[in-house]
Formats: C-alpha cells, sequence, structure tokens
C-alpha cells in the first residue's frame, strides 16, 4: 500500500517541478497559446461579421432582383397591351379602309349600271325609230294599195315592235 501514500519528498518535489513547468509555460507558451485563441476568436468573429455582410448582400441582390423582375414582367404586360392596341387599330383601320374600297367599287359599279341601261335605252330608241322608220317606209309603198292589207301590215308591224321592245 505504499503506492497510494506518497512520501512527502516526492511531493514537494512535484510542487516545485510544477511550479517550475507553470511559470516557463506562463512565461514562454501561455501568451502564444492565448494569443493564438485570441486570433482564432478574432478571425471566427471577422468571418461571421462577412458571412452577416453577405447575407444582407444578398438579401438586398435578391429583393433587387424581385424589384427587377416585376418591373420587367410589367414592361411586358405594358408591350403586350401596346401590341394588342396596335393590332386593333390596323384592323379596324384595314376594316374601314376595305369598306371605303368596297363602297367605292359599289359606286362604280352603280355608274357602269347606269351608263349601261342608258345605252341600252338609247340603242331601244334607235331600234324603235329605224322600226318606224321600216314601218313608215313599207307603208308609204303599200299606201296606193288595199286597206285590208295596210292593216294586216300594220298589226304585225306592231307585234313585230312589241317583241324588239320586250327583248
Amino acid at each position: 500500500m505504499d503506492l497510494f501514500k506518497p512520501d512527502v519528498g516526492l511531493l514537494f518535489w512535484m510542487l516545485i517541478s510544477f511550479v517550475i513547468l507553470f511559470v516557463i509555460l506562463r512565461k514562454y507558451a501561455w501568451t502564444g497559446i492565448l494569443k493564438g485563441i485570441n486570433e482564432r476568436n478574432k478571425h471566427i468573429e471577422e468571418t461571421l461579421i462577412s458571412a452577416q455582410k453577405a447575407k444582407e448582400q444578398l438579401d438586398e441582390f435578391q429583393r433587387e432582383s424581385q424589384e427587377i423582375i416585376y418591373h420587367a414582367k410589367e414592361e411586358q404586360i405594358k408591350m403586350l397591351q401596346e401590341g394588342k392596341r396596335i393590332k386593333d387599330s390596323i384592323i379596324s383601320e384595314a376594316k374601314e379602309q376595305a369598306r371605303t374600297e368596297a363602297e367605292k367599287i359599289i359606286d362604280e359599279a352603280h355608274k357602269f349600271i347606269d351608263k349601261q341601261k342608258d345605252e341600252a335605252i338609247k340603242e331601244i330608241d334607235r331600234k324603235v325609230a329605224n322600226l318606224s322608220i321600216d314601218v313608215a317606209e313599207i307603208i308609204l309603198k303599200k299606201k296606193l294599195e288595199d286597206a285590208e292589207e295596210q292593216k294586216a301590215l300594220a298589226r304585225k308591224l306592231i307585234v313585230k315592235m312589241s317583241e324588239t321592245v320586250e327583248n
């Protein structure tokens, strides 16, 4: 059991060795260790501050990017609305122009039809005049002949003129 009971001399030398070791460590190593720990703490704090700043910058960039996206979407909507408005105005202008052209073509067609009608009436008038002259000529040739023949001829001419006028 001597192992569990230390000798007083041994305790004295152990205490002196510990004090010497403590003084040497305190003088040479302790300041270096504390300096290293302080530098490490300072580095960790700086890293945390940098990380916080980076997070704040990232948040700012995200906010700015969201604003840019929002404004881009607004601009896109405005451009689409403007495009639709322009499309509608072009369509309405084209419709109006087509309507104007159609009215112009219809007016020209009416004028052409009126002209053709006038020409047809003039042609009918010429034919009637020619028939009247022909009738008068035939009547004059047969003037001295039989009265019954003149009546029959007049009837035939009237029928012929009626058919011509109808055509």
